[in-house]
């Protein structure tokens, strides 16, 4: 609800764990034309999946894994995992702000790859040899 009331639709798609995968939620994505990654419930229909429906599938649990990993790492390197507040309101707040620190240092990690390139170009263009700048 929180993505329609800021972008005033519904996404095309969502990637979630099975755990989420109930009836309920099914009915509700089914109702406003969203589509939901994973596997139909119950068992294996007769019918065959079509190359375009194995190739859908195959990336929506590409995507949900690379969403999967990035958690784990936040996770793991900027404490994620440490947060034990108990009030939903500070929980959001604390979630927010370590993915913000994780998107900052990788905002910094680029633009000091970025800065180092240029001088090591910089550095060989001057002399044809790489001069180390303290």
């Amino acid at each position: 609800m929180r993505y329609h009331n800021r972008t005033g639709n519904y996404p095309e798609r969502i990637l979630v764990d099975q755990i989420y995968r109930t009836r309920e939620n099914r009915k509700f994505c089914k109702s406003k034309g969203i589509r939901m990654s994973g596997p139909k419930l119950g068992r294996p229909g007769k019918k065959k999946q079509t190359k375009i429906e194995k190739k859908q599938e195959y990336q929506d649990n590409t995507d949900r894994i690379e969403v999967e990993r990035e958690f784990s790492v936040e996770k793991h390197s900027y404490g994620l995992g440490l947060i034990v507040t108990k009030l939903e309101e500070t929980q959001l707040t604390s979630i927010a702000l370590s993915v913000l620190t994780a998107n900052l240092f990788k905002m910094q990690r680029r633009i000091l790859c970025a800065l180092l390139s240029r001088l090591r170009g910089f550095s060989e263009e001057i002399s044809g040899k790489l001069v180390i700048v303290a």
